[in-house]
């Protein structure tokens, strides 16, 4: 069957088909219970812009297309709407992925040797958890664009819990890649995550007040991604979500702020093509404090009269493409770490533990994993319970200094309902005027 012939031929304005066939692992280990499942899927989606409208009909047979096309006609036509989508080309690519997987048996080992470099004086408990995913997607339109592409992603955590008499900490930790089981560190981050929750055991409570703080590359990634990237994203410019509507051309922080979003950069949340099939691209999104851009969809596209970056992402079959970041990067600067900490008084949070963000006001709340004292440029006692709060656009005006350094965290992030692998990252930098507490 020529799906792209069947989609010219539909009564539409715009109509395309996703299949997609996935090999999935995950296996979750607590206090040495193994509990490990793996299997194949199917599905197949359509997707079918009439009257200005969408409509969208899923399955996981592969026989339903028929069907799929006339379910997804009849919801598109019930109402009529403005949507449009911005030009493309025509593409035609195939996406392989060369990648070795070990056997069932070999990952549940991994995990077991890893959980037990969790351990310490101290530790009461651990658990790690273990998910892979090997997909391959197929995706044809009504223009004629046939992609097929292959994706995978590996992604190991492990959480210890640390007590002594009433005290208790956990430490957490997680190793991921977008290619294979080579780069997953499975000792390093049980060890660490044990370490972690250990030290944190004799750390002391946190200050509340507004200090010179420094944020390691993980925190500088979770305000990237978190503050800037999801006010970047096109659809909540369009629906008055976001802060950053109307800005672009503006400033919006000072020269030391440069962030971009990169689908192409090797790492957690790398694809070559997104879920409308378009070519992915690198786009900057803050360039010397001035905001330079948008991720978008082709509809988001065309509504802002932009052209099209490849940032619609799906989850899986059962979802429609909706605007998504990828790989999120704060730029590194000139500056050494040790010029970074060259303060009198202030605090080093490193790592993030959860947090919010309102794109609307500008306002966050991040949590620190851990944080240290700065005396005279040198870390000091360790602090628990940490958090950072403030708004958007005066912290990206108070940030004093880039370091030239550059680490990644891999992650999940959700929105309208859906996961998508991301990794988010940068230097470490130095921010002014940051309340604590």
């Amino acid at each position: 069957m020529n799906i792209s012939n069947l989609l010219s031929k539909l009564d539409c304005d715009y109509a395309e088909v996703r299949t997609e066939e996935k090999e999935a692992t995950s296996i979750s280990l607590s206090n040495d219970e193994i509990d490990a499942s793996t299997g194949p899927s199917y599905g197949i989606s359509v997707r079918i812009l009439k009257n200005g409208s969408w409509g969208f009909s899923s399955s996981n047979r592969p026989g339903d297309l028929p069907s799929l096309l006339k379910s997804a006609e009849r919801l598109a036509s019930l109402s009529k709407g403005k949507i449009k989508v911005a030009e493309c080309k025509k593409r035609s690519a195939r996406v392989s992925l060369k990648t070795s997987l070990p056997h069932i048996e070999e990952k549940i080992d991994l995990v077991k040797e890893a959980a037990r470099h969790a351990e310490g004086k101290y530790i009461h408990n651990r658990s790690c958890r273990l998910f892979d995913s090997l997909v391959k997607k197929e995706f044809y339109n009504s223009e004629g664009t046939e992609i097929l592409q292959d994706s995978f992603h590996v992604y190991f955590s492990c959480t210890a819990t640390a007590k002594d008499g009433t005290a208790q900490q956990r430490g957490q930790e997680t190793s991921a890649s977008g290619s294979g089981y080579k780069e997953i560190k499975f000792t390093e981050t049980a060890k660490d995550a044990a370490r972690k929750a250990e030290a944190l055991l004799i750390a002391i409570p946190a200050k509340k007040g507004v200090f010179t703080v420094v944020l390691d590359p993980e925190m500088t990634g979770v305000l990237s991604h978190e503050a800037v990237g999801h006010a970047c994203e096109a659809d909540a410019v369009i629906d008055r979500e976001s802060i950053l509507r109307g800005k672009i051309g503006k400033r919006i922080g000072n020269n030391f702020v440069t962030i971009y979003d990169d689908p192409t950069a090797k790492n957690f949340g790398t694809y070559k093509f997104d879920d409308e099939g378009v070519e992915a691209k690198k786009t900057v999104l803050v360039e010397r404090g001035i905001l330079r851009g948008y991720i978008n969809s082709r509809s988001t596209a065309k509504e802002l009269g932009h052209t099209p970056n490849g940032h619609a992402r799906a989850e899986d079959f059962e979802s429609a493409p909706v605007v998504r970041m990828s790989n999120t990067y704060f730029m590194p600067g000139k500056a050494s770490k040790e010029d970074v900490m060259d303060i009198r008084d202030g605090i080093y949070l490193k790592g993030m533990k959860g947090g919010s963000v309102d794109i609307f006001s500008g306002g966050f709340m991040f949590a620190a994993e851990l944080a240290y004292e700065i005396k005279n440029g040198e870390i000091g006692k360790m602090i628990r319970d940490t958090g950072i709060s403030g708004n958007i656009l005066e912290t990206l005006h108070n940030i004093e200094l880039v370091g030239k350094d550059f680490g990644t965290s891999p992650g999940f992030c959700g929105k309208a309902g859906q996961h998508a692998p991301v990794s988010d990252g940068g230097p470490h930098i130095r921010v002014k005027k940051v309340r604590i507490g």
